[in-house]
């Protein structure tokens, strides 16, 4: 099963999760912040990576929370903790050629099941409780 992309679930003091709002054409929904590995980098460097390009942050992981299924890619995500740098200030290629519809927004954990969240099996553990998970295997349809 191929790896498709690794990504962060962050959480501030407010208990809100940091996502990426995406708006394609006619269509919006948010992803957690992650993207596709780069030769060579492992996946925790991939989620490291992402985070500062995407969010503007600088994070330290704090382990696999869960690994999500979908089209027959596995997608890791990692627990993170923001350790420097600006949220909304990303210099990923995504802000800066000029593609738009990317925005790194705050949406409050128990509101999560409100918006069109990508994978949506993760939003649902998530909005469900407080309580951190690892090694959650979930399957996407």
């Amino acid at each position: 099963m191929a790896i498709q992309r690794s990504a962060i679930i962050l959480i501030n003091g407010q208990d809100e999760v940091a996502l990426i709002k995406r708006e394609k054409k006619d269509t919006v929904y948010y992803v957690f912040p992650g993207g596709g590995r780069e030769d060579g980098a492992t996946l925790e460097e991939t989620a490291i990576r992402e985070a500062w390009e995407e969010l503007g942050l600088h994070v330290e992981l704090e382990g696999l929370a869960a690994e999500v299924v979908f089209n027959d890619h596995l997608n890791p995500y990692f627990w993170a903790k923001a350790t420097g740098g600006e949220f909304g200030t990303g210099t990923g290629e995504e802000f800066v050629d000029g593609m738009s519809g990317y925005t790194p927004v705050w949406i409050a954990r128990e509101d999560l099941l409100s918006y069109p969240v990508r994978p949506m099996s993760l939003a649902k553990r998530l909005a469900e409780g407080n309580e951190r998970f690892h090694g959650l295997r979930l399957e996407e349809n």
